[in-house]
């Protein structure tokens, strides 16, 4: 349980000032875009070995003039995708088990009649996020300064609402990329050394006794004189 505390703190004072503050990037800016067929591209900054990266959410957005639908059987979880394997290693803390969960204004959405999640034209909800205490870590970093190690990647599947009622065979994926790289080693924070603590050899102790015996056996005479 105390560790569990410990992570979440270390969350908000690491992970918090990330959320909804990528800088937008021009998807043709690196070929990594490209290759993972990205929609939408984010800088989400540099890292170093054992940063952590969590509270992330995922927003659905309908930018249209029409509803559109979700199914959730259609989804596929976001996921950190390793670009340098030979020199990084992340890992999701504490498990993958259970990363995601749905938020409640997502679940709002549902429709029992259609078996499916609507959203009316030109709105937006935050339909994903990691669980407290659950985020991604860099266990390992080797690679080289400003090169790319991580690309996180939000796909989300939906279906637009035709005239007649009638949802889209098609569905139309969407992929929000945000792509981290390697920071300097020297951006590493080194915890401070511990403090010297003194010596406490047999020497030490043998002394005390003796010290100790001396002040017993003077208080005896001096009682005794009394």
């Amino acid at each position: 349980m105390i560790k569990r505390v410990l992570l979440c703190l270390s969350l908000f004072a690491v992970a918090l000032p990330h959320v909804d503050a990528y800088e937008v990037l021009d998807c043709s800016s690196d070929v990594v875009f490209d290759s993972n067929s990205c929609s939408q591209c984010f800088d989400g900054g540099t890292k170093v070995q054992g940063d952590y990266i969590g509270l992330l959410k995922d927003d659905w957005i309908n930018a249209t003039d029409s509803k559109r639908i979700l199914y959730k059987e259609e989804q596929k979880m976001p996921s950190l995708i390793s670009l340098d394997s030979d020199n990084v290693v992340w890992s999701q803390t504490p498990s993958a088990d259970g990363f995601w969960e749905y938020s409640e204004e997502f679940d709002a959405l549902y429709s029992e009649d259609e078996e499916w999640y609507i959203l009316d034209s030109w709105k937006r909800v935050t339909w994903l996020q990691s669980k407290v205490g659950y985020a991604y870590k860099l266990d390992q970093n080797a690679a080289v300064e400003n090169t790319n190690i991580g690309l996180l990647v939000y796909p989300i599947s939906t279906h637009t609402i035709l005239e007649d009622g009638i949802p889209s065979i098609d569905d139309d994926e969407h992929r929000e990329c945000v792509l981290f790289k390697s920071a300097s080693a020297s951006e590493a924070e080194v915890p401070p050394a511990p403090e010297k603590l003194p010596d406490t050899g047999p020497v030490q102790y043998i002394l005390v006794l003796i010290l100790a015996m001396l002040l017993g056996f003077g208080f005896i005479t001096i009682r005794n004189k009394a």
